[in-house]
């Protein structure tokens, strides 16, 4: 499947985040990977609410940061992946040629998060605080919250992207359980191979 259909797939789910909103977001943390998901998100956002549009931005493991390293270069760069990250489906060392024109364009925040961060937002959204509902998430799919959690702990950080208590943050869980075996190790805080 090309990677324009993808990112055309991701706009009719943006579409439908959208018509559930009665006002836009303030910002969007998307996961990176090769970078389809992210921009197909921004493009539509920014089809919907024009110069409304949320502030993007892109997270990816520290292990497997291509889109990071091409926000600093300016230009879509490859990059050697030494060890895999526990979020697999982010485990890219390449990004999308039609990805990166968007982004590149669009997306100004990058931010890399340690696997560390990963187990305990796994466990947060399995185990919510009381009267939430409880959200089986892959290890890719939280990489948004785990970097925006990480980035309200840090006053420096949350203020460098704008972020306060009046911010209306868009996250969007990418992929459900798809390793039932590291999800059961995640959860009984073992550490996944």
């Amino acid at each position: 499947m090309p990677p324009r259909d993808v990112m055309s797939g991701y706009g009719v789910m943006v579409q439908e985040i959208c018509n559930a909103l009665d006002q836009p977001p303030t910002h969007v943390f998307l996961q990176g990977g090769v970078g389809d998901l992210a921009a197909g998100v921004i493009a539509a956002l920014r089809q919907y609410w024009g110069g409304a549009s949320p502030r993007p931005i892109i997270v990816e493991p520290e292990l497997a940061a291509c889109l990071f390293e091409s926000a600093k270069t300016g230009a879509a760069k490859k990059v050697d992946i030494a060890e895999e990250a526990l979020m697999a489906g982010l485990s890219c060392g390449e990004p999308s040629g039609l990805a990166w024109e968007i982004l590149s364009e669009e997306a100004t925040y990058y931010l890399t998060i340690p696997e560390e961060m990963v187990a305990p937002t796994v466990r947060l959204l399995a185990r919510p605080l009381a009267n939430e509902a409880a959200v089986q998430a892959g290890e890719s799919a939280v990489a948004g919250l785990a970097a925006l959690i990480a980035a309200m702990e840090d006053p420096s950080l949350a203020e460098k992207l704008g972020l306060s208590s009046t911010s209306r943050v868009l996250l969007i869980g990418s992929e459900g359980v798809t390793d039932a075996e590291i999800f059961s190790m995640i959860m009984e805080g073992l550490e996944a191979a």
